[in-house]
């Protein structure tokens, strides 16, 4: 496996979920059990979409966050990779689409819902227990979709985003109103209960896209690069893709919300530069009233980062408003961990992230690296953080 984006979840009874990544062939869902200190391979992507041996182009993908119901499954939505250059997208050859599912704890097996988009892949997403619904955003042409599972029916709400700039997270409210962004960080809201799209007239802190910096085309710097709700506080704290400008987000402040400017959570000695990297999605808020946050030294994107880099551990805490960058994230044996994209927060404070670090000594056919990030052979690790009692 050679990525992981968002697909991140602890659940109420602590076992942590994750999508990872293999462009080009069939990604995977694992589970990792705490108390056993455990790892397990809960199956690749494309057989659990009943669609190996069938020549077309693999599930390669969780792309999206996960969601816990109140029946305890674990909903998600798939993702493709690689693509075929686009050429064949459309044809029986090429990708046929994302597929709604849930991984049922009880049984120990994932439920196939079916195909969603018809030959494109979920690569943003999110799940509301209020609504019972699987939300997420298509890619490539960015339109809103959602699965509603007591009615087992997929819904189309049309295009919210640009392929080149489609939003990487949905934040979704108490009420189970659901959130994301467009155009130049302007919010958009979608409300279950009329069943429409509201263009809000609120913008988050974003900083003008300038001289390039080595990234991807495709990545806008004008939105949100993710997002958490509070429940104590009822109001989502998120980053932008830019600059990693910190804001918070309360919607049910005034007639459309407010967005307040926070600061900004990236590498120290980085403030206001032009090459700070583009954001994670490694934002997470812990039960201790902080927020947590893994920027990249480097621009990261797995085998495609410029440059090799630690990340580092940024913590910024909602009672004081300060910001504290923590320095380099090493493992025990001093080894780098180069870049983050997922996190979470379990019941009981742990923190969760996943992304890649270094391995020592990949040699020869039975080394476990996933490639190359420079000239440094990585791996995909879930990365366990215990903060310390207050």
């Amino acid at each position: 496996m050679d990525g992981n984006w968002a697909a991140l979840k602890v659940a109420h009874d602590g076992k942590v979920y994750a999508g990872l990544a293999c462009h080009g062939c069939d990604g995977h869902m694992v589970m990792y059990n705490p108390a056993a200190d455990r790892v397990t391979d809960l199956g690749d992507l494309t057989s659990l979409a009943g669609e190996a041996g069938l020549g077309l182009g693999p599930q390669s993908k969780i792309h999206t966050k996960f969601g816990e119901g109140a029946d305890g499954r674990i909903y998600f939505g798939t993702h493709g990779g690689l693509w075929f250059n686009y050429a064949r997208l459309g044809t029986k050859e090429g990708y046929p689409g994302a597929h709604w599912m849930a991984y049922d704890p009880k049984t120990g097996k994932v439920v196939d819902f079916g195909i969603g988009p018809r030959y494109e892949g979920i690569n943003t997403g999110a799940y509301d227990p209020k609504f019972n619904r699987i939300y997420g955003l298509t890619h490539p042409r960015g339109h809103f979709v959602y699965y509603d599972v007591a009615s087992r029916k997929a819904v189309d709400k049309g295009r919210v985003n640009n392929w080149e700039s489609i939003c990487r997270t949905l934040g979704i409210d108490d009420e189970g109103n659901v959130y994301g962004n467009f155009g130049a960080g302007q919010i958009f809201k979608y409300d279950p209960r009329a069943d429409e799209i509201i263009e809000l007239p609120l913008h988050i802190p974003v900083r003008p896209k300038g001289v390039s910096l080595g990234r991807d085309y495709y990545k806008s710097e004008t939105h949100w690069r993710t997002v958490v709700w509070d429940s104590q506080g009822k109001k989502f704290y998120g980053v932008d893709e830019s600059a990693s400008l910190l804001f918070s987000f309360d919607p049910h402040a005034g007639p459309h919300g407010e967005v307040r400017p926070l600061g900004q959570m990236c590498v120290e000695g980085m403030a206001d530069r032009r090459d700070i990297p583009y954001a994670t999605l490694t934002l997470a808020l812990g039960t201790d009233r902080k927020l947590y946050y893994a920027p990249p030294a480097k621009e990261f994107d797995y085998a495609g980062s410029q440059g090799v880099g630690a990340s580092h551990f940024i913590v910024y805490d909602l009672e004081s408003g300060k910001t504290e960058d923590r320095g380099e994230m090493r493992l025990p044996d001093g080894r780098r961990v180069i870049g983050l994209n997922s996190a979470d927060t379990a019941p009981d404070g742990t923190i969760y992230f996943v992304g890649a670090i270094e391995v020592p000594n990949a040699q020869g056919a039975d080394n476990d690296s996933a490639g190359k990030i420079g000239d440094v052979p990585y791996r995909l690790a879930l990365i366990i953080y215990h903060p310390k009692s207050r």
